[in-house]
C-alpha cells in the first residue's frame, strides 16, 4: 500500500513539472507626444508618403506624396520643434532614418522621432524606434580634414 504522503510528493511534482516558465515580456517604450508633434510622416518609400499631421487628404483618401512634396510641407510648419517619421518593418534601416534626419535637421527641426508602423492611423502607443547608431551622428558632425 503507498503513504499518502507519497502520493501528495508525487501529485505535487506532476503538476509542478508541466509548468512552463512565462516568457518575460520585453516592453518596447511607446510614443506619447502625439499633440506635441508639428509634423507626422508616414513614409513607404522614397515615392509614397502620407503626412498624418496635420492632416492632408483629398476628399475621403489620404493624400500621397513624394519625399519633395512632404518636405514643401514640412517647411510650412511654424512650429519646429518635433517631427515624426513612423516606418514600416522593411523600410527601417539606419540609412532610412538617417536620410529623414539629414533632411527635417535641415530645416530646423529640433527632435526627430522614428516610430514602428502598425496597422491603424493611430500614432500615440506606437513603439519607438532608436535613432540611427551614435557613431553616425558622431562622424556627421566631424568637420573633414582641411587637405
Amino acid at each position: 500500500m503507498i503513504k499518502p504522503s507519497v502520493l501528495l510528493l508525487l501529485g505535487i511534482l506532476g503538476l509542478t513539472s508541466c509548468s512552463t516558465p512565462r516568457p518575460i515580456a520585453v516592453s518596447e517604450p511607446q510614443f506619447t507626444e502625439e499633440n506635441n508633434a508639428d509634423i507626422v510622416i508616414r513614409h513607404y518609400s522614397e515615392e509614397i508618403n502620407r503626412v498624418l499631421k496635420p492632416l492632408q487628404v483629398e476628399g475621403p483618401f489620404m493624400s500621397t506624396f513624394d519625399k519633395e512634396g512632404v518636405l514643401d510641407l514640412a517647411k510650412q510648419q511654424s512650429g519646429r520643434a518635433l517631427a515624426v517619421v513612423i516606418l514600416l518593418q522593411f523600410n527601417c534601416s539606419d540609412g532610412v532614418k538617417r536620410d529623414w534626419m539629414s533632411l527635417l535637421e535641415e530645416l530646423g527641426y529640433e527632435r526627430i522621432v522614428f516610430l514602428r508602423a502598425q496597422s491603424g492611423l493611430k500614432i500615440n502607443g506606437l513603439p519607438i524606434l532608436e535613432n540611427p547608431s551614435e557613431i553616425t551622428v558622431q562622424q556627421k558632425k566631424q568637420p573633414e580634414p582641411s587637405v
